[in-house]
């Protein structure tokens, strides 16, 4: 048997299955949920369970109860995977904003000692022509010719 993935793992430790995404068509498709659902199924599920022999209702309030039962165990897992997410993204940005630190000082730096010594400009351009590209400083207007004093 193949080794389980770490999100297999995960998912395992969470109780939930790990499943392949669905499509956007099939997104779309699902009925989308109505503000207080869960309290109205409730309530359709005992009123189903109560009219069973009338309305022949057993496998509608079984596809119900089932439904809300899953809710019920995913709900918990999705919030605590929302939580470890947006932890795991803060972390992830304040190690990018350290590497940008660390670019911008390099930068810095090359162009603060570019004048003594020209190797170290001319090694280091292409940290300067990226820096430039996605962080370009102020534009400089240019003074159209003729356009002096009298």
């Amino acid at each position: 048997m193949p080794e389980k993935t770490p999100t297999e793992q995960i998912a395992e430790i969470l109780g939930v299955e790990f499943l392949p995404l669905l499509e956007p068509s099939e997104v779309r498709e699902l009925q989308k949920a109505l503000p207080g659902y869960q309290a109205v199924a409730d309530d359709a599920a005992r009123f189903a369970q109560k009219h069973k022999d009338t309305l022949k209702l057993d496998q509608i309030r079984a596809s119900i109860q089932q439904g809300l039962d899953d809710v019920a165990r995913l709900e918990p897992v999705e919030h605590l995977l929302k939580k470890l997410y947006l932890s795991v993204y803060h972390q992830r940005l304040q190690a990018t904003a350290k590497c940008m630190e660390g670019l911008y000082d390099t930068s810095r730096r090359i162009r603060d000692f570019s004048e003594a010594y020209p190797e170290i400009e001319e090694e280091g351009q292409h940290l300067l022509d990226f820096m430039k590209a996605f962080r370009p400083g102020p534009k400089k207007e240019k003074k159209e010719e003729g356009s002096g004093g009298a």
